[in-house]
């Protein structure tokens, strides 16, 4: 009886406690709850800021990534067409001074380059021979012969590392002490004969000064700390701190080079470390730091103020989480926006690749070269070409708009051209179809200036049809500074205005060694810093230097010389060309050819 009583006593005077502080109790009950919601908002949103924050290293990665690879890439491409060059030559030893010297002068981003060939491979040049053509710091090219017994090539990464894999090779940096006086990496490409043996290495020596500049652009965090590594973890760019040992121990660890973690620095603060392969003909492996502090110091302040509303009333806690909910949405959806930018500029790229002559196309009677050159990550230009039953089918189009629309138009117009083009011999005909089906459910009112040709091989004859574009420059006989003229076209409305449009053929007649040069308006309409367009006549003028030139040397110089004009303003247009150069190897008389 006695333990009920004090039981009953107190349970009375819980009861009253609450009665005398009723509105304590709410608080303390609200407070804990706000503190429970807020704790829950923590771990959501940290969640969501570490998701955040692996997304946006990992496009920033991939944009230096692409920086990078460009870069890589357009030295590749240019080694691999002058290891051609180089077998093509092989039999004439002075003319290996002018191939580096073209190298090395059309690529600004080479410092030198040269051609090193096997042990006596030229008994008249002594044992070593190599001729290189080395930037200096003028601007000027100079082309010497650099290979002696002091420097001996045969002991070098570039040259053993090509010989013994028979593939091309990035080599591990080094200071270039015998030509450009820099610290470079080398890229080299085997030259094989036609029965397998290897005759020489081609290199080009860049300078890796511009990888620290890429390597800093565009950092969302700005705490973040970016490595550049060989294979071998040799440091190509970023500083040789703690911070980069640590991170050498987690590749280390890796065989795929490719990952994220966390580790702690000298101080104990938690670091945030992901790693990719830059791949390629590399072993280079990027790699990119993070201080949580600035992923997460925030959120972790903002937590702590939280606590101040709790005492200060319930009203500024609802006011604190209402608030947070609205950012956290506004943060995914601005990060849902860039991945739908980032997927459609990545599927428009690969359209527009995928649409473009694979190679360049040689003959005996024919030269084709192309170039395009988007002003955005995709452009809005098109060429194409191809041979079938001794004819030329060729193109050329500019596409209205910018972006990925414009790319998916491209494609379109390529795939109706191809088709068209397959069964039809007659331009008017090839142009018809793709206008009506180009018309078909235009709602954007987008259009195309087209140009379509037909060369036949044998004769000379090319039919053709314009359609809004450019009318071509042509040459007769080779020399552009003599006879070089405009094409004369028959205006017509541009592809996907009117399904109703009627298009007409004409025709003319080329003299073996003609060449024709097509264009789109983002050549003419280059503008430079002052807004001043290269024009018509800067184009004609630029052609007259292209005296019985390759296609693809006037491509080159008509390159430079829009780049010499605008300088450093941003490219404005899509800047696209084709050209052709005919030239039969036997020289007949022109048959007469059967209507189309």
């Amino acid at each position: 009886m006695k333990k009920n009583t004090t039981q009953q006593g107190l349970w009375k005077r819980l009861c009253g406690f609450m009665n005398t502080y009723t509105s304590l109790v709410v608080i303390i009950a609200a407070a804990l709850l706000l503190e429970l919601t807020t704790g829950l908002m923590y771990y959501a949103a940290q969640s969501n800021l570490q998701s955040t924050m692996e997304r946006l290293v990992r496009v920033e990665m991939n944009a230096v990534y692409l920086r990078i690879r460009s870069k890589l890439a357009s030295a590749e491409v240019m080694l691999d067409n002058m290891a051609w060059v180089v077998k093509r030559d092989l039999a004439n030893a002075e003319w290996m001074f002018e191939t580096p010297a073209m190298l090395v002068s059309s690529n600004p981003f080479i410092t030198s380059g040269g051609v090193c060939f096997a042990p006596y491979y030229y008994p008249q040049k002594g044992r070593l021979f190599e001729p290189v053509a080395i930037r200096r710091d003028d601007g000027a090219i100079e082309v010497r012969q650099i290979a002696s017994d002091q420097h001996d090539y045969t002991k070098t990464e570039l040259y053993t590392a090509a010989v013994m894999t028979g593939k091309s090779h990035w080599s591990q940096p080094y200071f270039d002490k015998d030509g450009s006086q820099e610290v470079v990496t080398s890229y080299s490409v085997p030259v094989h004969t036609d029965d397998g043996k290897t005759v020489a290495v081609v290199f080009a020596d860049v300078s890796v000064d511009w990888i620290d500049d890429v390597m800093s652009e565009a950092k969302v965090y700005k705490s973040t700390q970016r490595f550049l590594t060989t294979g071998n973890y040799q440091r190509l760019a970023g500083d040789d701190s703690p911070v980069f040992k640590k991170a050498l121990h987690l590749l280390e660890a890796d065989a795929d080079n490719d990952g994220y973690t966390t580790i702690d620095d000298e101080r104990g603060e938690k670091l945030h470390v992901f790693y990719t392969p830059v791949g390629g003909n590399t072993d280079w492996v990027l790699i990119a730091v993070l201080n949580d502090s600035e992923v997460f110091g925030r959120l972790r302040t903002v937590r702590f103020l939280l606590l101040l509303p709790v005492m200060a009333g319930l009203f500024f806690a609802g006011f604190i989480v209402w608030r947070s909910s609205r950012n956290l949405e506004r943060l995914r959806e601005a990060n849902a926006e860039k991945d739908r930018i980032h997927g459609e500029l990545r599927v428009a790229n690969t359209i527009q690749q995928s649409m473009l002559p694979a190679e360049e196309m040689t003959g005996g009677t024919l030269a084709v070269r192309g170039s395009l050159m988007p002003a955005r990550e995709v452009g809005g230009d098109i060429y194409d070409y191809f041979v079938r039953d001794g004819k030329l089918f060729f193109c050329i189009g500019d596409v209205s708009g910018k972006g990925a629309p414009a790319a998916m138009l491209m494609a379109v117009c390529h795939t109706l051209f191809r088709s068209a083009s397959a069964h039809k011999n007659n331009p008017a005909h090839i142009m018809q179809a793709i206008n009506e089906t180009a018309c078909q459910g235009n709602d954007s009112n987008m259009f195309i200036t087209l140009f379509i040709g037909v060369l036949n091989l044998s004769t000379g004859r090319l039919h053709y049809c314009d359609a809004g574009h450019d009318a071509p420059i042509i040459t007769d006989n080779g020399l552009w500074a003599e006879n070089k003229h405009k094409l004369s076209v028959e205006p017509h409305l541009p592809v996907g205005v009117f399904d109703d449009t009627a298009y007409t053929s004409q025709e003319a007649v080329l003299c073996p060694g003609s060449t024709i040069f097509l264009y789109t308006d983002g050549l003419t309409e280059a503008k430079n810093k002052e807004h001043k367009q290269f024009g018509l006549q800067r184009v004609m003028s630029t052609l007259d230097s292209c005296t019985d030139k390759e296609p693809l040397a006037v491509l080159n110089k008509v390159k430079e010389a829009v780049r010499g004009f605008v300088k450093d303003a941003d490219q404005s247009d899509d800047l696209t060309m084709l050209v052709i150069r005919y030239t039969p190897e036997q020289h007949k008389s022109m048959l007469t050819e059967t209507k189309l």
